[in-house]
């Protein structure tokens, strides 16, 4: 890509796998609690989730992608400094076993 190119957007990724004494319904709580950060946080415009498919043997065991979209960096910023996420960290990082992300411009 050209310097010059102007991405349309950032997106913002993790690849989540829980501990196994976490429960179906304290993952359920999780991603209801994460689908609503989008009313709370001005610079998140979109969050998509889902489950792995097992289609491949690629995915060393993250069973949940969640996929966040922003404007630009300092959006993306933003969002990792606000103190509502921080809030919704503190429930979620003790539930996970390992986490993935990756931040990156789409063109």
């Amino acid at each position: 890509m050209s310097s010059t190119t102007k991405p349309k957007a950032v997106k913002h990724t993790l690849f989540v796998k829980f501990k196994d004494d976490v429960t179906r319904e304290q993952i359920e709580k999780i991603i209801n609690d994460f689908t609503h950060l989008v009313n709370q946080v001005e610079p998140l415009k979109s969050l998509h989730w889902g489950t792995n498919l097992g289609i491949h043997d690629l995915n060393f065991g993250y069973t949940h992608a969640f996929e966040t979209t922003f404007d630009d960096l300092e959006g993306l910023q933003e969002y990792l400094d606000s103190s509502v996420v921080a809030k919704f960290a503190e429930g979620f990082l003790p539930t996970m076993s390992q986490q993935f992300v990756m931040d990156y411009e789409l063109y």
